[in-house]
């Protein structure tokens, strides 16, 4: 493997400076840098990260611990995010994707604090609440999608009531006055604010609330899975409250709802109205015409969640981020 050494003596420069240029030292001058840097190209030369860190008080290195984040597209954006201001910030993520299981949990923290990570992002498949080991105390931590059950970890979530809001205040703008909202299952927090958002954006505007239909479709069993009713709901509500448009609780169930709309013989964007929430991979542009929907902030909650790391704040704050309306053609 090339050296330091070899890269200074290539360069004709002194290794402490091929150091500094590692190290990205702002105070080393340009002629020597681009010297040092032509060298390491034509060299291949690349740091020993495990040396250094044996050598450097600080790792420079940050974490994600994500809960099964990988499994839903468009949360890996959190991941993308957080990593765009570590490259940003000349540091080093290290990206850990875990169950729910305690050992899982366990052995991820225990690694961090292995590799002296500087501060970690905890984040979570869905905004929810969750419990946060002891250890993380430990190191500064930040959650992601989630908020702690008790308040004593700062974190950085979508503002689900503001996307209610939003998306309801945009039919509305459009004419659209009848609407029902098939929700998700009750119980989960998106749920919850959105539905408030949408009662909300009703009332600011003076429409009747007898105008407007909400209906969970995303119902839990007994065994702690979930069911959805999002067709035969559609249906009947179509045919019994008949709204001009449907505000559908994700993508998913609004390629569903597609369906039912096109077996009754309507078309979406001109007999009825859809919306949607989340942005969901593909779909919006799948489907035709494409699906409005509000945009989770995963990218921005990324970024934010890093830069309050690198910052080293110790406020313990409850973040809110803005979903985006993606206008295209269903309403």
């Amino acid at each position: 493997m090339v050296t330091i050494k070899q890269v200074a003596a290539h360069a004709g420069v002194s290794f402490k400076t091929v150091s500094r240029v590692v190290n990205h030292d702002p105070t080393v001058k340009d002629a020597n840098r681009e010297k040092i840097l032509r060298s390491i190209k034509e060299l291949g030369y690349r740091p020993n990260r495990a040396a250094s860190l044996t050598r450097r008080k600080k790792s420079n290195i940050y974490a994600i611990i994500a809960d099964e984040l990988l499994s839903v597209p468009y949360t890996f954006d959190i991941i993308r995010g957080a990593q765009e201001i570590a490259w940003q910030k000349n540091k080093e993520l290290l990206i850990l994707n875990v169950n729910e299981t305690q050992a899982s949990i366990d052995r991820a923290i225990e690694s961090l604090l292995e590799y002296r990570v500087e501060g970690v992002i905890y984040s979570a498949m869905y905004h929810r609440q969750v419990i946060i080991a002891d250890e993380l105390k430990k190191i500064p931590t930040i959650l992601a999608n989630c908020f702690p059950a008790s308040n004593n970890f700062p974190c950085v979530v979508p503002d689900e009531q503001q996307a209610g809001e939003d998306i309801t205040d945009a039919l509305i703008r459009k004419g659209y006055r009848r609407i029902a909202f098939l929700n998700l299952n009750e119980n989960i927090v998106a749920a919850k604010g959105r539905k408030q958002g949408v009662i909300n954006s009703f009332k600011r505007h003076g429409l009747p609330l007898e105008d407007l239909l909400i209906e969970s479709v995303i119902i839990s069993q007994a065994d702690g899975s979930e069911i959805s009713t999002s067709r035969e709901s559609a249906a009947r509500v179509i045919d019994e409250f008949k709204p001009d448009a449907i505000i559908c609780g994700q993508d998913p169930m609004a390629l569903e709802i597609y369906f039912v709309v096109h077996d009754k013989g309507m078309v979406v964007g001109k007999d009825i109205g859809i919306a949607s929430f989340d942005d969901w991979g593909s779909i919006p542009q799948l489907l035709q015409p494409n699906l409005t929907t509000m945009a989770l902030p995963h990218l921005a909650m990324g970024r934010w969640a890093m830069e309050y790391l690198i910052e080293q704040r110790t406020d313990i704050v409850h973040h809110h981020l803005a979903f985006k309306l993606i206008a295209r053609d269903s309403f």
